[in-house]
């Protein structure tokens, strides 16, 4: 069919004559390609450039998260469905993939619901795609020992607290948005949200981040405060070049091909991330962004320009 097609594109040309020549210039594109041919899909640099953490807040260990076996056949299935060659890099760090994110490193990323809201803001500028994880519903909560004397988020000023590295909404930003205004006496931070516990637990600070979607902690704990957003899943992200680029058939690929993406992504064929929940969660990540950032062991202010959300 190619070489018919090929043929008949060359006789039409030698047969053309001045009043037909206007009309060469629609036929020159289609004799250069058959029907139905697709051009790859990759990042302005040649490659697919693609960031990948566990799809759940709190996640640390992105390699124990996917064996060597699912990282290979993930990145086999997006050559395939690129059509271009593909640099995969797993992280563990919610901080570095920040970074990756604001530069624009990455193509692609399979985000938790922190980094992609994240991502889709006007800094970043990715587009979220595909919803990843499981069923599970994150709430940011902030925990204190079951004997504190603290008895509301007013209580907390000039108290010790422990947070997530920042890209972390139920660790990071959600836990700052509701202590604006307060003036605290050190702000520590732990890779997960087990360390804070341990933390909490050895009296290094007086309140913690958590995770209303983790099992219940063996330390005697009281919920001081849990924020009234629930955490919607999180996503696969495209760049602008990308979303500016015909992707649907490189979805297309990946949906049709789900059941190779690794089980503990939670890859949701067809399935649109949830963009009305998003929404007020990126307005918060973006009013945090804005502020001076605190740094670790030392006193912090919670103060900036507060989004409403």
């Amino acid at each position: 069919m190619p070489g018919s097609w090929q043929r008949w594109c060359e006789c039409w040309m030698a047969g053309a004559t001045a009043p037909v020549m206007l009309l060469l210039a629609l036929v020159l594109g289609a004799c250069g390609s058959s029907p139905g041919s697709s051009s790859a899909l990759c990042g302005p640099t040649g490659v697919l450039r693609v960031g990948l953490l566990a799809p759940s807040e709190g996640s640390t260990n992105t390699a124990q998260s996917f064996s060597d076996a699912e990282l290979q056949a993930l990145k086999s299935l997006l050559l395939q469905a690129s059509r271009c060659d593909v640099a995969l890099e797993p992280l563990n760090s919610v901080d570095r993939a920040r970074t990756s994110l604001s530069e624009r490193r990455w193509d692609l990323a399979f985000l938790p619901p922190g980094l992609t809201a994240y991502a889709m803001g006007s800094s970043a500028g990715y587009t979220s795609v595909r919803s990843l994880g499981s069923s599970r519903r994150s709430r940011s909560a902030i925990l204190v020992r079951e004997s504190s004397r603290i008895r509301s988020l007013q209580d907390l000023q000039q108290a010790r607290i422990g947070l997530l590295p920042r890209g972390s909404l139920t660790g990071f930003y959600l836990p700052l948005y509701n202590l604006h205004g307060l003036n605290l006496a050190r702000v520590s931070y732990a890779l997960n949200h087990a360390a804070l516990l341990a933390m909490l637990d050895h009296g290094e600070v007086e309140a913690i981040a958590w995770d209303e979607a983790l099992p219940p902690p063996s330390l005697a704990v009281r919920r001081l405060h849990v924020d009234a957003h629930v955490l919607p899943l999180g996503a696969l992200v495209l760049s602008g070049s990308l979303t500016s680029s015909d992707y649907i058939a490189f979805l297309r690929a990946l949906d049709d091909n789900a059941a190779q993406m690794p089980t503990g992504l939670g890859y949701a064929a067809g399935v649109l991330p949830e963009q009305q929940a998003i929404q007020p969660l990126k307005a918060i990540v973006e009013s945090v962004e804005a502020w001076q950032l605190p740094l670790d062991g030392q006193p912090y202010r919670v103060y900036g320009a507060k989004a409403a959300g």
